[in-house]
């Protein structure tokens, strides 16, 4: 009966402690449930504690789009991390909005292939990404909306959000940009 009871505790700490597993790792998780210190830790076992938001940077940065990923980040105490094919220009385009990014964290995240894939597999790995921005029809984040009406093209691993003219205004461009949908 005491074996059975220790089980129970166990189990019972376990379940305490389930989504820990989801955001650290292996040797994280055992520290947490048996309370020796990790023999092996690594800097990816360690949970992120700052969420982000990805924005796809294509050819430009339109000033709509940084108001509200600007707005977005401050309101839910996220970073920023921009993904794009080309680093470099990057960094030109964000020179203007610097003063309105202070105390926003900023990483790049830089394509080397211009596919769908790879934009699937880094927001895959980026656990902490709560949603992705798309701007411009040449960003990488619009490879996810590939579908009709442009929804989204399959699973997403994070919502996707289109800031700018509805894919159906493209006939009749709106000359400002607004938020247009959320997928």
């Amino acid at each position: 009966m005491k074996h059975l009871t220790e089980q129970l505790k166990q189990a019972m700490a376990a379940l305490a402690f389930a989504d820990l597993g989801e955001r650290s790792g292996r040797a994280a998780m055992h520290a947490a449930l048996y309370g020796k210190p990790a023999t092996h830790t690594r800097a990816d076992d360690a949970p992120c504690t700052r969420r982000m938001i990805a924005l796809g940077v294509g050819d430009h940065l339109p000033p709509a789009v940084m108001a509200y990923v600007i707005g977005a980040c401050r309101r839910m105490g996220a970073d920023l991390l921009l993904i794009t094919h080309d680093a470099m220009a990057v960094r030109y385009m964000l020179d203007p909005y610097l003063p309105d990014l202070a105390g926003i964290r900023c990483e790049t995240a830089e394509l080397k292939r211009h596919a769908r894939s790879a934009v699937l597999g880094l927001l895959s790995r980026r656990t902490e990404v709560l949603f992705a921005v798309s701007a411009t029809p040449e960003d990488p984040v619009a490879s996810l909306l590939g579908g009709r009406r442009g929804l989204p093209a399959g699973k997403s691993p994070v919502p996707v959000v289109v800031v700018g003219p509805t894919p159906d205004a493209g006939r009749n461009a709106s000359a400002t940009p607004q938020l247009a949908s959320a997928h």
